[in-house]
C-alpha cells in the first residue's frame, strides 16, 4: 500500500448534473468528498468543470504512462485545455488499496497545509478530477489522481 501527495497553486456533491455523469465512480467520490469538507468548513461546493475534467484526466493518464509524478506547468496546461480562469490551483495524489479511496485522498490533502489551503479556498468555484487506475510506481492497481481547481 502506498500514497503520495503534492500540490501546487497560482495567481455534498454538488456537481452540475451535466458533467457529473461524466466523472467515474472514483472521480464522483473525489469530488463529493471534497465538497462535504467544502460545506463543513461554510464553503459553498464546487461545481465540476468540463475543461477542468479533461485537463486533470489528461494530466494523470501522462503521469501514469510516463511513470512520473510532478506539475510540471499545471498553469500552462490548463490554458491549453481552455481553462481561462485567474485564479488555478492543483493537487495531486496516487495510492492503492484503501489509500487510494477518496476518504484516504481528501485526509492526506486536509493534513498538509498546501493541499489544504486550495481545497479550503473561498475564491474557487470550479474542480476537475482524473483518477485512473493503472500500475504506477511498480504497484499494479494505482490510483493516480490530479485534483484541478478554479475560480
Amino acid at each position: 500500500m502506498c500514497v503520495l501527495i503534492c500540490a501546487a497553486s497560482a495567481g455534498l456533491f454538488t456537481a452540475n448534473t451535466a458533467y457529473a455523469a461524466t466523472l467515474s465512480a472514483r472521480e464522483g467520490a473525489l469530488v463529493e468528498r471534497i465538497n462535504a469538507v467544502r460545506a463543513a468548513h461554510q464553503l459553498r461546493p464546487l461545481d465540476v468543470d468540463h475543461a477542468l475534467v479533461r485537463a486533470a484526466r489528461d494530466h494523470s493518464r501522462t503521469m501514469l504512462s510516463r511513470g512520473i509524478f510532478a506539475h510540471g506547468d499545471f498553469a500552462g496546461r490548463l490554458r491549453a485545455h481552455g481553462v481561462r480562469f485567474p485564479f488555478l490551483a492543483e493537487n495531486l495524489a496516487w495510492g492503492t488499496g484503501s489509500y487510494a479511496s477518496a476518504r484516504s485522498i481528501v485526509r492526506s490533502w486536509l493534513a498538509s497545509p498546501g493541499h489544504r489551503a486550495n481545497l479550503l479556498h473561498p475564491r474557487f468555484r470550479k474542480i476537475g478530477i482524473g483518477a485512473p487506475i493503472g500500475t504506477f510506481s511498480g504497484y499494479r492497481g494505482a490510483a493516480v489522481v490530479t485534483a484541478d481547481f478554479a475560480g
